[in-house]
């Protein structure tokens, strides 16, 4: 009896360590994939608070455009769907995303079930998505190149 009762406690603070994430030190980034093939993001400025651990990255300076110059762009189909999904941690509680051009406008662009379609028009384009959590909130960008 007394066995078991340890073993429950155990069981129990462990799920509650893991569910609280003490030691997670960033926010999560989105795994971003076309048709299974991962594409490469690079972070932008973040904050994230936990438990044990809090801390910010001022990149305020940076745009999506700079994050995104020294990628080497996944080349995809007109049309084709990128999958942007949250996997490791907690899911975002808002999340925002946009295309960026070359001379420096935006395009909202919105995520249907964690997908996001490329234009049919060939060309190189970068996607920057920031998310929010209660945590925290950070920012990733890529690129794509449509041919």
């Amino acid at each position: 009896m007394r066995k078991g009762f340890w073993l429950v406690l155990l069981i129990v603070v462990v799920g509650l360590v893991l569910y609280v994430e003490p030691f997670r030190g960033s926010p999560p980034e989105p795994d971003v994939s076309v048709n299974g093939r991962n594409i490469g993001v690079t972070s932008g400025s973040s904050c994230w608070h936990s438990l044990l651990n809090s801390k910010c990255i001022d990149l305020s300076d940076t745009t999506p455009l700079d994050m995104a110059a020294d990628q080497t762009p996944t080349v995809v189909k007109p049309g084709q769907k990128i999958e942007v999904a949250f996997n490791d941690g907690p899911a975002p509680e808002r999340i925002q995303t946009e295309q960026w051009l070359k001379d420096g406008r935006t395009k909202t662009v919105q995520l249907k079930n964690e997908d996001l379609t490329v234009p049919t028009e060939k060309g190189l384009y970068i996607y920057h998505v920031s998310a929010w959590w209660k945590k925290g909130d950070g920012n990733v960008a890529f690129s794509v190149q449509v041919k």
